[in-house]
């Protein structure tokens, strides 16, 4: 799910910032990364309805739990609706922490706020039904946020995370190794990573051990977004 550049320099990123108002109001959070002065970092992995009959990348699962790595999964409704059991298998696993995609990932810029609000709430209820769950984090589809879009989702109850590092695993034309070394180069202490769970990451699992080795290697510890954003939660409670 990739930003273009315009999206990006659009994007509020307010962690650590104050001041910001939205109609009389603290502008609504973007969350990009957490605090740099740390060794913790994200890993993060979008489950996007693909239409296709596996939408399931079990490989990237059984990696993660086979080196113990928590990680945020953020599953959109109807992927949920197609993979009952399997949304249901992830949520009972305590290292893996459950959130919001919106429904049938659109172009959440151009749709209303009636549109916004239902995809987000149904997204809720059914991840609440099915996985006993209640989500704090929502990621937009694409990677395409705005202001208005953000509010929308705190409304919901919902903190919008985006990432500072975009592994690019949907893409065809980049190797696994190629995609090793640009995360093993490019990640910070705070960083939020995206990846993909629903086999739309060409080669995921091809990479996924040796990016987790490397990042270990170098000193940085895996938590879910939760964990990380632990000690900003005040910066969040005054931005919703």
């Amino acid at each position: 799910m990739f930003l273009s550049r315009s999206l990006r320099l659009f994007i509020f990123f307010l962690f650590f910032s104050s001041g910001l108002v939205w109609g009389g109001s603290p502008a609504p959070l973007i969350v990009e990364h957490g605090p740099r002065n740390t060794h913790k970092i994200a890993l993060t992995f979008d489950a996007c309805p693909t239409g296709t009959p596996d939408e399931y990348d079990e490989k990237v699962i059984e990696i993660l739990l086979r080196e113990k790595v928590p990680a945020t999964l953020f599953l959109s409704g109807r992927w949920v609706e197609k993979n009952v059991e399997k949304a249901k298998f992830l949520a009972s696993r305590p290292q893996f922490e459950i959130a919001n995609h919106g429904f049938y990932h659109p172009h959440m810029l151009e749709k209303d706020d009636d549109r916004v609000l239902r995809e987000l709430k149904r997204t809720q209820a059914l991840l609440k039904k099915v996985t006993g769950r209640t989500p704090r984090y929502f990621r937009p589809p694409y990677g395409e946020v705005d202001g208005r879009v953000a509010k929308l989702a705190a409304e919901a109850g919902l903190v919008t995370i985006q990432y500072d590092l975009a592994s690019g695993d949907p893409d065809p034309d980049l190797s696994a190794k190629g995609i090793t070394r640009a995360v093993l180069r490019d990640a910070q202490g705070g960083s939020i990573i995206v990846f993909h769970m629903n086999r739309k990451g060409v080669h995921t699992a091809e990479f996924l051990p040796e990016v987790i080795q490397g990042l270990r290697q170098k000193g940085f510890t895996f938590v879910t977004v939760g964990e990380l954003l632990q000690n900003a939660k005040s910066q969040i409670t005054n931005h919703q």
